[in-house]
């Protein structure tokens, strides 16, 4: 199953976010829809209504009749809501059979397509804010308009309702732009769908980076644990047949195949301890949370001590170290053993990776508070496609699926982990065939 995810994971990751786009889409014109509706839903109420307190004003000014009705008239109302084509009768006699005892109630004919208009605009004032309201007034195949000269679409319109009048025409109300008002009315739920859309996206990038980013670290690290066995066993073999040698022949009377063994034994020794040590190093500076001690360092003599310590290297190779344009008085708020260890991993890898005669040249200036230091060689250079790869943990460049030079990948992860605990920093200015140049800026010590 764990294949599976790795091998499928991008194609499973643009499948999750179709999805979901998909869904938030389908939800969204849903809600769209139904605010839609909702709206002429709520406009054509708003017009009945007016037709309402237009009509309970003509039966007030008829007390008698107001005084019959009595608590009858909220039945009026309740019958109006619900029947759009409603007409009002008052009985003149107790017998609903007799149609002639019977007397309508009709709205007066005044100007309801104007007072529908300005009533709708006080009770909702949304319908206005992207367009306007055309009132329709429909007289048998007639349709009247307010404001007058508006073109007629039954799109976006209220259905029909009676006026209560003697006209025997039905009113609806036309909105205008009511897509806008609509995206308006619901821009809360849009911007929940935004929030929510960015907040799974990143979520979904986030664990699918971690994944990438952790099946990389387990390809190093598998990498690491290979080249680790390999650099182990060559001192801890030759160790072995030199006591092994020791053991074996009697060595009293040649002292100097003793001395030759005893070499051996030491340079295998000194060298399973290197590796050991560059370990634990850069464990420590892993799993390290507590601050190193800052102090004033003298950068010429942490170079000078670097060049003694890779003076064997530097003779048998006729490597050249160039120093220039330093002040020797030239200090730097850093850790001196942890600087070190820094540039003693640059210029080693400067000395290793060079097929020619190996030349560094190392400036440093001051630039307000900080120091700039510049690190070039003129060895093969590295990739485009790995300079933001060469400061992670256990990374090496492959040639042909094998490393050209030995080593675990921890120098530069190391160097970059322990410039930043002393607020340093540390990028690849230059990449190619003519060499590597490195720059360090790290705060001067004032």
């Amino acid at each position: 199953m764990e294949h599976f995810f790795i091998r499928f994971g991008k194609q499973l990751l643009i499948l999750t976010i179709l999805v979901v786009f998909t869904f938030q889409g389908y939800w969204l014109w849903s809600t769209f829809q139904s605010k839609k509706k909702e709206m002429l839903e709520q406009t054509k109420i708003a017009m009945q209504q007016v037709f309402l307190n237009k009509l309970m004003n003509e039966l007030s000014k008829n007390q008698k009749l107001a005084t019959a009705l009595g608590e009858k008239s909220g039945a009026i109302v309740e019958s109006y809501k619900t029947e759009k084509n409603a007409e009002v009768f008052v009985l003149k006699s107790g017998d609903l059979k007799n149609r002639e005892g019977t007397e309508k109630i009709s709205i007066a004919d005044t100007k309801m397509d104007s007072l529908i208009y300005f009533s709708i605009r006080e009770t909702m004032p949304i319908l206005f804010k992207y367009g306007d309201i055309a009132v329709y007034h429909k007289i048998k195949k007639k349709i009247n308009t307010y404001p007058a000269g508006q073109p007629i679409s039954t799109e976006n319109t209220t259905e029909e309702i009676n006026s209560l009048s003697g006209d025997k025409g039905t009113f609806s109300i036309h909105i205008k732009n009511l897509a806008a008002t609509t995206i308006y009315s619901i821009s809360g739920a849009i911007l929940f769908s935004f929030f929510y859309v960015i907040l799974f996206l990143g979520t979904l990038f986030m664990i699918y980076r971690n994944v990438l980013v952790n099946q990389k670290l387990l390809k190093n690290k598998e990498i690491f644990t290979r080249n680790m066995t390999h650099e182990l066993k060559i001192p801890v073999s030759t160790i072995l047949l030199a006591a092994e040698g020791l053991e074996k022949y009697d060595l009293t009377d040649d002292p100097e195949a003793k001395k030759k063994y005893a070499h051996l034994i030491q340079r295998a020794a000194h060298r399973l301890s290197s590796l050991i040590e560059t370990i634990l190093q850069n464990a420590r500076a892993d799993n390290s949370t507590e601050e190193l001690e800052l102090e004033s360092v003298n950068l010429f003599s942490v170079f000078q001590e670097v060049k003694d310590n890779l003076s064997v290297i530097i003779e048998k190779k006729k490597a050249e170290i160039r120093i220039e344009n330093s002040n020797r008085n030239m200090n730097v708020k850093g850790n001196s053993e942890q600087l070190r260890q820094i540039f003693l991993n640059i210029f080693d890898n400067s000395l290793k990776y060079c097929e020619k005669q190996p030349a560094i040249n190392v400036s440093a200036v001051k630039q307000n508070n900080q120091i700039l230091i510049t690190i070039k060689d003129n060895g093969i250079g590295i990739p485009r496609k790995y300079e933001k790869e060469i400061f992670d943990p256990y990374f090496r460049i492959m040639n042909d699926d094998l490393h050209d030079v030995k080593g675990f990948g921890l120098g530069l992860s190391f160097v970059k982990s322990s410039l930043k605990k002393q607020n340093a920093d540390i990028r690849l200015l230059h990449s190619g065939t003519e060499g590597t140049t490195m720059e360090i800026k790290i705060p001067s010590y004032e």
